[in-house]
C-alpha cells in the first residue's frame, strides 16, 4: 500500500490539474464563470488540506521516525496559508461582475500562496542543481 501512494498522488494531481485547466479555459471564454472557478479553487484547497493531514497520519502509522519531516511540512503549509490569507486584499471585487469581496479575497489568497509555493519550488530546484555541481 505504501509503495502505491506516490502513484495515487500523481493521479490525483493530474485529475485536479486537468479540471483546473478545463475551468480556466471556460473562464477565459466566458467571464461569467469566474465565481465557479474560484469555488473550484477553494474546494481543491480544502481537499489538499484533507489529503495533507491524511498523509501525515498515514506517515505516522507507517514510519514513526519520519514524523518530524511531515510535521514540518504541514506547519510550513499552514504558515503559508495564513500569510496568504492575512495579506490578501479583496478590494478589487467591484471591477468584476457577480464577485463578492470574500470571493475576491479568497482568490487573492490562493494566488499569493501559489506564488510563494512556486518560488519555493524554483529555489529548491536551483539549490539542488548548485549542490550537485559543487559535489
Amino acid at each position: 500500500m505504501a509503495d502505491k501512494l506516490p502513484l495515487i498522488g500523481r493521479v490525483l494531481g493530474i485529475i485536479f490539474g486537468s479540471i483546473g485547466v478545463l475551468l480556466f479555459i471556460m473562464v477565459a471564454a466566458n467571464e461569467d464563470k469566474a465565481p465557479g472557478f474560484v469555488s473550484y479553487g477553494m474546494i481543491i484547497t480544502i481537499a489538499s488540506i484533507i489529503i495533507a493531514v491524511s498523509s501525515f497520519v498515514l506517515a505516522l502509522v507507517i514510519n514513526p521516525q519520519s514524523i518530524k519531516g511531515v510535521g514540518v511540512g504541514l506547519a510550513v503549509i499552514v504558515v503559508i496559508g495564513l500569510i496568504s490569507w492575512i495579506s490578501a486584499d479583496g478590494s478589487d471585487f467591484v471591477q468584476y461582475k457577480n464577485v463578492t469581496e470574500t470571493t475576491s479575497k479568497a482568490s487573492s489568497a490562493m494566488l499569493t500562496s501559489f506564488y510563494i509555493l512556486f518560488s519555493g519550488a524554483i529555489l529548491a530546484v536551483v539549490y539542488s542543481l548548485v549542490s550537485r555541481a559543487i559535489k
